[in-house]
């Protein structure tokens, strides 16, 4: 099957060479009409290049105002099939072309390019991932396959989640790790007897406090090696205001400091250098969301 090319390119001299290597070759040659001035915004062209249905549109690189980008974004939100080849307008910097690729574009052209790097760039961009080569299917065989692909992708995640539950239980039985003392600060009854049932389950000794007061107390007499503590505590206080009041004072012994918290964009305050704090999990804690640390730990990689 043919590919249909659609140039939009302002030298004509150029779009004349660019056409006359195609000459021969499986495409089917467009053109759209330049634009007149005002300039069209991006999701007008947009709308007019890809009228005619084209596999790949080959435009000139507007840098302006990302102009030529915008109307890539346009058109694949239109027809997520068509891909797009700038041709250069001059130097453009490496940060403009990482940008183009990043939003989809499928290559690059000079002036100067030959015909056989032509067809080439147009041969790659026309087989591109797998996702940009629709397949037309009639409604029924697009209902089958959508069932198809439900069926293979159910089983796939049973098969994971099977496998997922072996390589946790085979990690943290008590054959592999070896108790560690854990204490668990939350004003919630239900994330500390949460945590607590899954962290014992997994060989670990812990202790649960709900205030700061009764969590120092059980640090003084049970030195834990490590503190799993909420990001919000009583008085405005937060996990990370507690990380920086234990996790250096020699009387509390040396501990592996982790924070949970429900918003991730906190991540980069708690993680900070400076605070302390060693791990963060984040909320919802459930049995998943905490499974790759009770392996790091089971493996040795933690304490």
């Amino acid at each position: 099957m043919s590919a249909t090319v659609l140039f939009f390119i302002a030298d004509e001299a150029l779009r004349d060479k660019l056409r006359g290597y195609l000459e021969g070759e499986k495409f089917t040659l467009l053109e759209a009409a330049l634009p007149i001035e005002p300039r069209e915004t991006p999701g007008e062209l947009a709308a007019r290049l890809i009228k005619d249905k084209p596999d790949i549109v080959v435009m000139d690189y507007i840098l302006e105002d990302a102009y030529s980008v915008k109307v890539l974004q346009e058109a694949i939100d239109i027809k997520p099939a068509v891909n797009f080849v700038f041709v250069e307008q001059g130097t453009v910097d490496m940060e403009n072309v990482m940008m183009a690729f990043n939003e989809g574009v499928r290559g690059f052209i000079r002036k100067n390019v030959s015909g056989p790097a032509f067809i080439n760039i147009l041969s790659r961009a026309y087989a591109g991932p797998s996702r940009f080569r629709p397949v037309l299917l009639d409604e029924k065989a697009r209902e089958d396959e959508i069932q198809r692909l439900g069926q293979k992708l159910s089983k796939k995640n049973v098969h994971l989640s099977s496998a997922q539950k072996l390589i946790n239980y085979l990690l943290v039985t008590p054959l592999n790790m070896q108790p560690r003392r854990v204490l668990v600060l939350s004003d919630s009854g239900y994330q500390r007897e949460l945590l607590k049932k899954i962290l014992e389950d997994s060989n670990f000794i812990v202790n649960t406090a709900a205030t700061i007061e009764e969590a120092l107390g059980i640090m003084n007499a049970e030195k834990p090696r490590i503190i799993i503590s909420d990001y919000g505590l009583e008085d405005g206080k937060t996990g990370v205001d507690f990380c920086r009041e234990v996790k250096f004072v020699q009387k509390y012994g040396p501990c592996y400091f982790v924070v949970c918290t429900a918003g991730e964009d906190k991540l980069p305050l708690i993680m900070a250098p400076g605070n302390g704090v060693d791990d963060c999990i984040l909320k919802p804690s459930t049995d998943s969301s905490i499974s790759e640390f009770i392996a790091r730990v089971s493996l040795g990689l933690i304490l």
